[in-house]
């Protein structure tokens, strides 16, 4: 009795048992207090994610697109979402949090783009290994890369391809990048092109020299005519004979 009494000590037994339920109230207090700052943080990054994802001020359309290669700062391929918003006066590329740390936002002024084409998207070895079939093959090789040439600030030619996400499928991202196209188009952005414009301009420095080639002609045509009739005036007086008259005339009419 008396040595049980010893180690089952009722005050120590009580001690023993609040500082059990402390301890496990402590413990459930910060499982709930981490859970709940788990989901805050959470919270945040869901609505800084939709927050990066949404247009630009200004931005007439907004795709999601990946970086595929062509930019000497950017040698890798990147998977991440970035948006290509197109703007009034320029394409502004801005990444998203899954892009923020390894791509800058940039711009590439419409007057500076030499080109830009829609082509097949280029299938990764991974996919090639995964494809069972041709068809699987032919599947994958949509139209969903956009390519732009253009010239920087410092007068270098430089090149970027992108691969449209927005879109589920891969058919999908091709819709998307022809409604792409149809947007520049309608708003009058392919023409403010570098390459557009200089094939404009030549163009009309065509047409304006077929114009002034034409106004030379019919100038030196009435020239010409004004001589003819001053033969005429010569002959009625007698001082031109019909052959000299007829020599001359078509001397002048050869030169129209």
């Amino acid at each position: 009795m008396g040595f049980f009494s010893g180690v089952f000590d009722s005050d120590k037994l009580a001690d023993a048992i609040n500082t059990t339920k402390n301890a496990t109230k402590n413990i459930t207090g910060k499982v709930a207090g981490s859970f709940a700052e788990s989901a805050g943080e959470m919270k945040k990054f869901s609505e800084e994610t939709k927050k990066m994802k949404q247009p630009v001020e200004g931005a007439i359309m907004r795709y999601g697109v990946a970086y595929k290669g062509g930019l000497a700062k950017y040698p890798k391929q990147q998977s991440g979402e970035i948006g290509l918003n197109i703007m009034e006066e320029c394409f502004y590329l801005k990444p998203t949090i899954g892009t923020n740390d390894c791509f800058e936002e940039m711009a590439i002024p419409y007057a500076k783009i030499k080109s830009l084409e829609i082509v097949e998207r280029k299938i990764s070895n991974t996919e090639w290994l995964l494809s069972s079939s041709d068809s699987d093959m032919k599947a994958m090789e949509q139209k969903n890369n956009i390519e732009i040439e253009y010239e920087d600030s410092d007068g270098n030619e430089q090149f970027i391809r992108l691969e449209m996400l927005t879109g589920i499928s891969i058919y999908g991202q091709a819709k998307k990048c022809v409604e792409f196209m149809d947007v520049l188009r309608q708003n009058g952005i392919l023409k403010k092109f570098a390459g557009n414009r200089t094939a404009a301009q030549n163009m009309q420095g065509q047409q304006m020299s077929g114009v002034q080639a034409g106004e030379t002609q019919a100038a030196n045509g009435d020239v010409i005519l004004e001589q003819i009739e001053k033969l005429a005036g010569l002959k009625e007086k007698g001082i031109l004979s019909e052959e000299e008259y007829q020599q001359k005339k078509s001397e002048l009419l050869a030169k129209l």
